[in-house]
């Protein structure tokens, strides 16, 4: 019989009229009417309809895949269909294979694989079959780019036939040859309704197109208008589909009869008429109906829709399962839905399900493999990770008969020595720095006298000698426990590995979950993921449960490919690649007990068929919805073009827009209340123009816009979580009064958080949470008294910023540095230094430069070849060019220190004072106080008469070392030293002095004799201020002064000081 195809608008009843007629013709049980929807989402949503209606037992809703599968049935056809997964893996291995002209190139990169794999998609679904678009591709001139892609869709295809094996597209093929072979198939049907489509495949045309004849009603719905009223830019896609329904079936598209349209407010109604009219129509009264809202950002927009929703639901009486969250694309929105969602305690239903690369549980296995791949085996940081995760049970991981005892305590002292050894990754580098600690915990040991020589001894708390031993074994088991099976292995056996590796997933297991009551066993062979999910909160052990099902999925799926495209052996790097690949293109979906109700979250696209009574549509903004569509890189619009045109193959143009559709049909899924929201501001920082569709529906209701700055709160009645509330209510001063009698404890707390807040953004008052602990100044009194050493590099970081000196000095807190390659600062300093001393001692006479740089490069190569053990750092790959531009300063230095001698000899090289048991400068003011002073003077110089000049060798530039630096407090290293060459020392008067800078081989602006009054008037100066700093010490006063230009990135304050202000560059 000839098939029905009914035409209604967007939400026009088309489903109500079809659930009511699949109901009559159920009643009694006498037929059998069968429904095809586009996907899951609508085959729920269908049956819900079907339910609330009263029921209807003997309806059968479905997709085309289950159709497909019935056809198939009947024919008494078993075909072996095959996941994404083992598809990718098939191509991936047809295209290693295969004899490429232009893409050899390509070949393994796992974005070409996933573009191929999404043309032959595209092609199946449209009937393309291989040999006519390897014969269209011929008669074009065969162009090597195209005819690769000819020759990899018939390799694919010829793949899939001589195994049996079908793709989902493929399915539908296989069922349309099974209708055509067998006639019978389908007649014994009464009826099949079509519906929720805006447009069906070439596939699944033909397969309707032969069942039309033998079913007793095929009907179809379709949205779509009579031909007087249609509007080309929302309905040229819903026309081209009635088109060829009408043309492939022999149906006329007729109204739907007997129209039931649904309750809908009018604003929405008349939204739906006028949309892209292209007229000038009044616009009607939004009465409620619509509401937009322009917030600051995306994260805005989520916070604004999901409260929006939730006072749908909680006063507007509507079920979550009435309600919807639509965007063109949820990608870029997703993170804020999940985050918002929780804390406004929304349950979701992300209808695209979630990425199974993001799943913690995934990442933390994922990153724990990648840990001996050979090209970047045991980085510190994924290594430090890996031992501390909470996926991972290594306390009780059994390894060689014993636990490997691996705590969160112990995972510390590994990062320690991550860090003192400057491991960046290699168990090589490991290693040496296991063996210097244990060989630091000697009771003669030369290399820790060494290393305590520089500074660079393991310093409290780092594991030495057995201790280190102890680690250091701990290390190695562990590593032999995460490597796999060496060389090319089967895929099968890797697999098995990584499942040894995560654990077995049992029945007994998910009951334990329940009652959080997980055994622990002495001792356990895997790393303990299943367990320490199944003890983790029950919200999130589902959640990873259910990323790990699907993980599990992905494995046999590799498995299984392996075994039908009969892969060679490969090496775990290929393993990871394949596995990382596969990961990378699944999505999990959070599981869900049956009754609860769940907001609906989903792309446009996936919402079309489905009502609401309200929604919210994030995203209208240029770019964004509409999307920014691109051309196909691999088939060409021009190439779609003539395959089109000339050849008659079904494919569309790749920049085909059907954004105007996607608009339409978006605005239409709400009957009572839609909401329209727009970021203003881009994620790259730019303004962010409205979407025209935005603009549209401004001019077609009267609506304001609400704008929401990023820093704007919802009043009190509004807000949509605890948090949300407490803000309002702060910002609401006449309601804090009351607050705080009603809640006295938490407003106390509030209350007094906001006035330390309030006492931080007062640059001149000072408080005890921004530094000022004068209250406490008696301790500090005792810490830096008159016995306390002080250094000149401490005065001046309180001169700098005396919350710094706090942290550094008075907490003795470290930034906590990240290995890398190559010397810092201090190391590099530290080299010179031993490099001009060495040279010193090394020659009879110190004047004499001939003999000074013949011995330097022997000197220089013995300190450059102990520098990386002594200094404990990392030699970069260009060692050797620094070890050369070393040795290069240190002759310049030493060829312009002799010319700039005159009548000075140097005579000491590190003279200490306050060190080795030397005295320390004793400074005392007019009322008896003390401060004393150590250090080290790189350089002394005396002539003949005995005047002294001192020189302090700096790696740094000649920027910053100046007069003003003197006064401000900021450069008092060298009038302190000179006062200590005199004083502590007894070296005699000293009449010059200078910084000299190795590196520019130049002395600094500053010089004592150039100072006003000469070197006494900067000892003088450089006294008076490094008094202020040991009284401002004394007294407890550390509040943060951003330095001029910006702090420091190695301030051990950066992440907590209210004030810092990172450099601009």
């Amino acid at each position: 019989m000839p098939g029905n195809l009914y035409l209604a608008p967007a939400v026009g009843g088309k489903t109500a009229f079809l659930v009511n007629r699949a109901r009559a013709l159920a009643q009694g049980l006498r037929v059998t009417p069968r429904v095809i929807v586009p996907t899951q989402l609508q085959v729920r949503a269908w049956k819900q309809r079907l339910a609330e209606a009263g029921g209807a037992l003997g309806v059968h809703v479905g997709t085309f895949d289950t159709l497909y599968r019935e056809l198939l049935d009947a024919a008494g056809k078993t075909v072996i269909r095959l996941s994404e997964p083992i598809q990718y893996r098939l191509l991936r291995s047809l295209i290693a294979e295969a004899d490429l002209e232009c893409y050899q190139p390509l070949r393994t990169m796992p974005g070409f694989i996933q573009a191929v794999h999404d043309l032959i998609r595209e092609l199946k679904a449209g009937g393309v079959a291989p040999d006519a678009f390897a014969q269209a591709i011929a008669a074009l001139g065969n162009e090597p780019r195209l005819a690769d892609l000819a020759r990899l869709y018939t390799a694919y295809q010829l793949q899939l036939q001589q195994h049996g094996w079908a793709d989902f597209a493929g399915i539908g093929w296989l069922a349309a040859e099974a209708l055509e072979e067998h006639p019978e198939i389908g007649t014994q049907w009464t009826a099949l309704f079509v519906d929720g489509f805006d447009d069906l495949t070439t596939v699944q045309r033909r397969v309707l197109r032969l069942l039309t004849p033998r079913i007793a009603e095929l009907t179809l719905t379709l949205t779509g208008v009579p031909d007087g009223e249609m509007r080309d830019s929302i309905h040229k896609r819903f026309l081209r589909t009635r088109q060829v329904l009408e043309s492939d079936l022999g149906v006329t598209a007729q109204p739907l009869p007997e129209a039931s349209l649904p309750a809908r407010a009018p604003a929405l109604a008349h939204l739906e008429a006028t949309f892209i009219t292209g007229g000038e129509l009044p616009a009607a009264p939004a009465e409620g109906a619509l509401t937009f809202i322009a917030a600051a950002d995306r994260e805005g927009e989520v916070r604004a829709a999901l409260r929006w929703l939730k006072q749908r639901c909680l006063y507007g009486g509507l079920q979550l399962g009435e309600v919807a969250l639509l965007a063109r694309n949820c990608s870029a929105y997703r993170p804020f839905i999940l985050q918002i969602a929780a804390e406004f305690g929304i349950p979701l239903h992300i209808a695209a399900g979630l990425p199974l690369r993001q799943n913690p549980a995934v990442n933390a296995l994922l990153d724990l493999l990648r840990l001996t791949l050979p090209e970047a085996p045991f980085p510190w940081r994924l290594t430090v990770t890996a031992w501390r995760s909470p996926y991972f049970d290594w306390e009780r991981c059994a390894v060689e008969g014993a636990p490997l005892g691996i705590t969160a305590q112990i995972a510390e002292l590994l990062e320690q020595v991550a860090r003192w050894g400057s491991v960046i990754q290699g168990a090589e580098q490991w290693e040496q720095a296991f063996t210097l600690l244990e060989a630091s915990g000697a009771a003669e040991d030369p290399v820790s006298g060494a290393l305590a020589e520089v500074g660079s001894a393991p310093p409290a708390g780092l594991p030495a000698g057995a201790a280190a031993a102890t680690l250091h074994a701990q290390f190695k088991r562990f590593a032999s426990r995460i490597t796999p099976p060496a060389g090319a292995q089967p895929c099968r056996t890797f697999v098995a590995w990584v499942e040894a590796l995560i654990g077995e997933l049992t029945a007994g297991q998910s009951s334990a979950m329940e009652s959080q009551a997980v055994e622990r066993d002495p001792l356990v062979a895997d790393a303990g993921l299943v367990r320490s999910i199944l003890a983790g909160p029950p919200d999130l052990a589902l959640r990873d449960l259910a990323a790990l099902n699907a993980l599990k999925d992905i494995l046999r799926g590799l498995v299984w490919a392996e075994e039908v495209v009969a892969c060679a052996p490969t090496t775990f790097s290929d393993f990871f690649t394949d596995l990382n690949g596969a990961i990378e293109a699944a999505i999990y979906q959070l599981p869900l007990p049956a009754a609860t109700q769940t907001l609906l979250v989903a792309d446009v696209a996936q919402a079309r068929g489905l009502a609401f009574r309200a929604v919210a549509v994030l995203g209208l903004a240029e770019g964004e919805f509409p999307a920014t569509l691109t051309e196909d890189p691999l088939l060409r619009d021009a190439d779609r073009r003539r395959l089109r045109d000339e050849f008659k193959l079904a494919v569309e143009l790749s920049t085909d827009s059907a954004e105007a559709e996607y608009a339409y049909e978006a605005f239409t899924r709400a009957s009572h209340a839609l909401l329209l929201t727009r970021p203003r501001i881009a994620d790259n920082g730019a303004l962010w123009q409205a979407s025209p569709y935005w603009e549209e529906a401004r001019r077609r209701i009267q609506v304001e816009v609400q704008l929401l700055t990023g820093t704007q709160q919802p009043a009190p009645e509004a807000a949509a979580s605890e948090p949300e509330l407490w803000l309002s209510l702060a910002a609401s001063p006449a309601l804090w009064a009351q607050v705080e009698q009603l809640r006295p404890d938490r407003g106390a707390r509030v209350s007094h958080a906001a006035s330390i807040l309030r006492q931080r953004t007062q640059t001149t008052a000072t408080s005890p949470y921004d530094g000022d602990l004068s209250a406490w100044a008696t301790i500090f009194t005792r810490r830096f008294g008159p016995e306390h050493t002080w250094s000149a590099s401490r005065l001046e970081t309180y001169r700098t910023c005396p919350f710094f000196f706090f942290i550094s000095q008075a907490l003795r807190l470290e930034p906590r540095q990240i290995p890398a390659e190559g010397l810092d600062a201090r190391q590099l300093g530290n080299i010179y230094h031993h490099i001009f001393e060495a040279v010193y001692n090394r020659v009879p006479h110190v004047t004499d430069l001939e003999a000074l740089l013949a011995a330097l490069p022997e000197v220089a190569a013995e300190i450059l070849d102990a520098a990386p053990r002594r200094e404990q750092f990392r030699p970069t790959a260009w060692w050797e060019q620094t070890r050369a531009e070393i040795t290069a300063h240190a002759r310049r230095s030493l060829v312009a220190l002799v010319e700039l001698a005159g009548d000075f000899i140097p005579t000491g090289n590190e003279a200490p004072f306050g060190l080795q048991d030397g005295p320390p400068l004793r400074v005392v003011d007019s009322n008896g106080d003390i401060f004393l002073l150590h250090g080290m003077i790189d350089r002394v110089e005396r002539t003949p008469d005995g005047h002294v000049r001192i020189i302090d060798y700096k790696t740094a530039g000649k920027s910053g070392f100046n007069n003003r630096a003197i006064i401000e407090g900021k450069k008092l290293q060298l009038p302190l030293y000179a006062l200590a060459a005199q004083e502590a020392l007894g070296l005699g008067t000293v009449i010059d002095g200078f910084y000299w800078h190795i590196r520019q081989a130049e002395h600094s602006d500053f010089t004592l004799a150039g100072f006003e009054g000469g070197p006494a008037g900067a000892i003088e100066t450089s006294v008076q201020v490094a008094w202020e700093a040991v009284r401002g010490a004394r007294a407890g006063r550390f509040t943060p002064t951003a330095p001029e230009g910006g702090c420091p990135d190695y301030c051990p304050a950066a992440t907590c000081c209210w004030r810092y202000a990172p450099r601009a560059w």
